[in-house]
């Protein structure tokens, strides 16, 4: 008689891609954006616990889905800013919700970016203008003070030009997003989860590219103020969507005195992935029972 064996075996599947429609409104979109997004350090991370959480982690808090399409539509926003001073859009909400990729674009997706909408001008992150039609916004500062947005660059230029101590190239230093994030569809695949693991990996990239990155997970309370849940599954889905490649590595390995040398995930960020489609796949193993040859 012959006996049965198991062995699981691993492989991968698709998880999420976007839709033919998101890409193509995405790339119609692209014509009017920056190649670059530019996003201000002080809208994804503070300095100290004593802050209060910067405007990234207040933007997903207490949302559920609200939150990631209200991070996600302040950001396209940024993109679609060419100038040194915001300029109004008259964007219809279904094409936001389209780019998104959310369902019933024409119908619940719409009501989904209203909302967004309504959040991000009652807490003065944008400024509307109702319209018999369309309603015109425009995009304030990052810190959500209510002040108009000027482009980082040009913000520190204005503030040296006027001797502010110097302290310009500071308050204003800024991450870029590639075009690519919106136009090959990783906006809309991405949870809120990984938009702001993958901005908080630019932030600590500093524009540098082939570094580890690792922080403790006090230092990411601290900085990125974002629960280790949200942490989790963000990096998970980088992961999956190929934007950062995992290891194993010492963090204390140039610490001459150390004892023991503490190992740690470190993340190292894929962006030529960003040129690809979208795809996030996620693991899954397979039992796959063989028949044992007969003994004897």
């Amino acid at each position: 008689m012959q006996a049965e064996t198991s062995a699981p075996e691993t492989g991968s599947r698709t998880a999420a891609a976007p839709s033919g429609r998101a890409l193509k409104m995405a790339e119609s979109a692209g014509r009017s954006g920056r190649r670059r997004a530019q996003v201000r350090y002080s809208f994804v991370e503070r300095t100290s616990l004593e802050n209060e959480p910067p405007p990234l982690a207040r933007m997903l808090r207490g949302g559920g889905r609200g939150g990631q399409v209200r991070l996600k539509l302040y950001l396209s926003y940024l993109w679609l800013q060419r100038e040194d001073q915001a300029r109004e859009l008259s964007i219809r909400n279904s094409a936001w919700a389209t780019v998104l990729d959310l369902p019933d674009p024409e119908t619940a997706g719409a009501r989904r970016i209203s909302d967004a909408q309504a959040w991000l001008e009652e807490n003065k992150y944008i400024s509307i203008t109702r319209t018999g039609r369309l309603n015109l916004v425009t995009v304030l500062s990052e810190t959500g003070n209510g002040e108009p947005w000027i482009a980082p660059g040009a913000a520190a230029k204005k503030e040296k030009e006027e001797g502010l101590l110097g302290l310009g190239a500071v308050v204003h230093r800024y991450i870029q997003i590639p075009q690519a994030f919106w136009t090959r569809g990783h906006i809309a695949v991405l949870s809120g989860a990984g938009v702001a693991m993958f901005l908080a990996l630019l932030a600590e990239n500093g524009g540098l590219g082939g570094q580890p990155l690792w922080f403790s997970p006090r230092e990411a309370d601290t900085r990125f103020a974002l629960s280790e849940d949200t942490r989790s599954k963000g990096l998970r889905e980088l992961k999956g969507a190929g934007l950062i490649q995992t290891k194993r590595r010492p963090v204390n390995e140039t610490d001459f005195q150390a004892e023991a040398l503490h190992m740690r995930n470190v993340h190292y960020l894929q962006l030529d992935r960003l040129n690809e489609t979208a795809e996030i796949k996620r693991r899954r193993v397979v039992k796959i029972t063989r028949k044992k040859p007969p003994t004897g």
